[in-house]
């Protein structure tokens, strides 16, 4: 064959495998945040209040946060599918986070029963600190108690809404 005949082959260079293997993760776990806020969403008609969506009865903030998770999920998605396939890995972007996440969101959904609100709700925000990449270990400790227990407040006292007490029984 000569020189003229061979057809070169476009070089594959590893950082543009990387970053189609970047937007790949990115669309499947766009896909999985989907899946479980639906699931969630759907749950949310499963509680049962004499008020409806009324915004002091138990189902709104539920359908508040499930309908946002959803939202955002599917910008996430949409942003995956937009990513350009060969393009320069800004480096910040990780698939970690987004599974990471939301493994813990499932994790907190079976643990906040047994566990309590307060206890699965500081242990949700530490790990989610950690996971998005804090390193302040005592500043993740305090800030995630003092949020579970504000919130724990806000809903038990103001909003009348009970919680799981778990194993701190409160």
């Amino acid at each position: 064959m000569s020189a003229a005949e061979e057809v070169e082959a476009p070089e594959v260079r590893a950082t543009d495998v990387e970053v189609e293997a970047s937007r790949l993760v990115r669309i499947i776990a766009a896909i999985v945040l989907i899946v479980l806020s639906a699931t969630f969403l759907v749950g949310v008609f499963d509680i049962r209040s004499p008020k409806g969506f009324d915004p002091a009865g138990p189902r709104f903030f539920p359908l508040l946060v499930t309908t946002a998770w959803l939202l955002f999920s599917i910008g996430y998605l949409i942003e995956g599918l937009r990513a350009p396939k060969a393009a320069q890995n800004d480096g910040d972007r990780s698939w970690f986070e987004p599974v990471a996440l939301s493994a813990l969101l499932v994790l907190y959904a079976l643990l906040v029963v047994p566990l309590g609100y307060m206890v699965a709700t500081a242990l949700l925000f530490f790990a989610a600190a950690r996971v998005l990449g804090s390193r302040q270990l005592v500043r993740d400790i305090v800030v995630a108690l003092v949020l579970a227990i504000v919130v724990y407040i806000a809903f038990t006292r103001f909003l009348d809404i009970s919680l799981p007490e778990g194993v701190l029984g409160l």
